[in-house]
């Protein structure tokens, strides 16, 4: 259990570690003495399935008067990783891809980290994504030894002190697997699986290895791509031809995609359900928003474009046969600068699905306007 000390904002210290030098195993979060944890919300909001959490850092002679480094919550990450350019901003110090920096007395609230080790990793390609500035990702045990719950109903991500009972199969359940994130079984097609539980891939159902061995209604076709740290994955989807069991409880016919790394469950999925993590235990409550409703979900749509990001906009890096970007005039190596005539970082938190969608298009030099209608992959 963390020990609990008096809250204050103290000078933040930036220490840059060797490469070779290990993180602390877990960040140290703390509350205030006087102000007993129970069921504390920390401060943020729901963004496209993503829990945003603002951490601040101490004012300070000679630097920049806001200091808030917008972060996701992430149980899919094992490290907590901040870009390089928002840690500049609000320090005033050059720093390199790479780097690793503890944060120290970082707060969120009333929540305190005594010191938070971070990597530094480029993160424009999620902002791009995402549409709102994303200055680093909070791993899944940032929070240290509290229980950590993820209300999607609510939008509120709140700690608690305490243990989770021993796993019952009805509400707990074991979190244990390959390593100190949270996984669980999920069966589909007759087979087992162990899933990562990721509330970092929040556009996505299930995402499963060897979708082409799993019966589905019709046969997987190009979606689209996910946004990696480092790469642009392409993927297939297809809505499965029965039902998945999480538990006791059961996603009719959910909608699947392809990857050839980690399986995982994903924001779309989760978001069904709150969610209590206990990291010491390797435990977790599973409760569902709506008891007594089937859990189903809708078509799958995108916009046929898989795009990868770059100084200026997102590059078209290929435009997927049969969508209904193709035949638009879109071409590989346009450059998007605008959507629905917003910057690409000043979206709001509203999923641009459903409807047509307008991109403002860069292509030597010359700027223009291309309406693309939304293409349902998967009904």
């Amino acid at each position: 259990m963390n020990s609990l000390r008096p809250h204050h904002l103290a000078a933040l210290l930036l220490a840059l570690a060797g490469v070779g030098l290990p993180f602390a195993r877990a960040a140290q979060a703390s509350v205030p003495n006087d102000d007993p944890l129970s069921d504390l919300r920390v401060p943020g909001e729901l963004c496209r399935n993503y829990f945003f959490v603002p951490v601040s850092l101490a004012p300070r002679d000679g630097y920049p008067e806001d200091r808030t480094l917008w972060f996701i919550y992430d149980t899919g990450n094992e490290v907590t990783v901040v870009d390089p350019e928002s840690l500049e901003r609000v320090s005033n110090r050059k720093f390199d891809t790479g780097d690793r920096v503890n944060l120290v007395d970082a707060t969120a609230g009333d929540i305190t980290w005594n010191k938070l080790p971070t990597r530094l990793r480029q993160l424009d390609h999620l902002s791009m994504a995402l549409g709102r500035p994303i200055d680093g990702i909070l791993h899944f045990e940032a929070f240290g030894d509290y229980l950590v719950t993820l209300d999607y109903a609510s939008g509120e991500l709140r700690l608690d002190e305490g243990r989770l009972p021993e796993a019952d199969g009805i509400n707990v359940y074991s979190s244990k697997g390959p390593d100190d994130r949270p996984w669980l079984d999920v069966t589909l097609d007759g087979k087992r699986r162990q899933v990562l539980v990721d509330s970092g891939a929040g556009a996505t159902v299930l995402k499963i290895r060897r979708l082409g061995r799993v019966k589905t209604q019709q046969p997987p076709v190009d979606a689209g791509a996910s946004f990696k740290i480092n790469r642009v994955e392409t993927f297939q989807a297809a809505r499965a031809a029965g039902d998945a069991s999480l538990g006791r409880f059961t996603l009719r016919a959910p909608t699947l995609t392809s990857t050839r790394g980690t399986q995982l469950l994903g924001g779309e999925a989760m978001r069904h359900f709150t969610w209590t993590f206990d990291p010491a235990r390797a435990r977790m409550r599973i409760v569902p928003v709506d008891p007594i409703n089937d859990i189903t979900f809708g078509p799958f749509e995108g916009n046929g474009l898989v795009l990868a990001p770059v100084d200026d906009g997102l590059r078209v890096h290929q435009v997927l046969a049969g969508s209904a970007a193709e035949g638009r005039g879109i071409r590989k190596d346009d450059v998007i600068v605008r959507i629905s005539g917003r910057e690409l970082l000043d979206r709001d938190c509203s999923p641009e699905l459903g409807v047509a969608v307008s991109y403002t298009l860069r292509r030597d030099g010359v700027e223009r306007e291309v309406t693309v209608p939304p293409t349902r992959f998967v009904d």
